[in-house]
């Protein structure tokens, strides 16, 4: 089980997102915009963030720099669309350990939160 923060402006995509990982024993914060998010991060402390990649209110490279000055050991998925693959591989150079494109598949989802947490399934 992880704490992990999901950051995304659209409130669908983070009730599906939650959906699969509370089904998959984690517990999960929410923000809709980068201020929550911080506060969320500076009292919750989450291993694992799944960050929207263009959000309204940020910058989304100076943001996981951000993330990553409070724990050097927090991991980043950044959320995103298929037209967006410039910026998500400067994000990755910024620090985020993946990507995951939208809509997303629920194994998929799975399977990059038990690699990024260490967690070894069974075949």
């Amino acid at each position: 089980m992880a704490k992990i923060l999901i950051v995304d402006d659209s409130p669908l995509f983070r009730v599906l997102l939650k959906e699969v990982l509370v089904e998959n024993g984690h517990v999960t914060y929410e923000a809709s915009n980068i201020a929550e998010a911080m506060e969320v991060f500076q009292k919750e402390s989450p291993e694992l963030i799944f960050k929207d990649l263009i959000m309204e209110d940020d910058n989304p490279l100076a943001l996981i720099g951000e993330f990553k000055a409070l724990n050097p050991e927090v991991k980043i998925v950044i959320c995103s669309t298929e037209t967006q693959k410039s910026l998500i591989y400067q994000a990755i150079k910024a620090g985020a350990k993946d990507f995951l494109i939208k809509p997303f598949n629920t194994n998929e989802v799975t399977m990059t939160v038990n690699r990024l947490l260490g967690v070894h399934t069974r075949s």
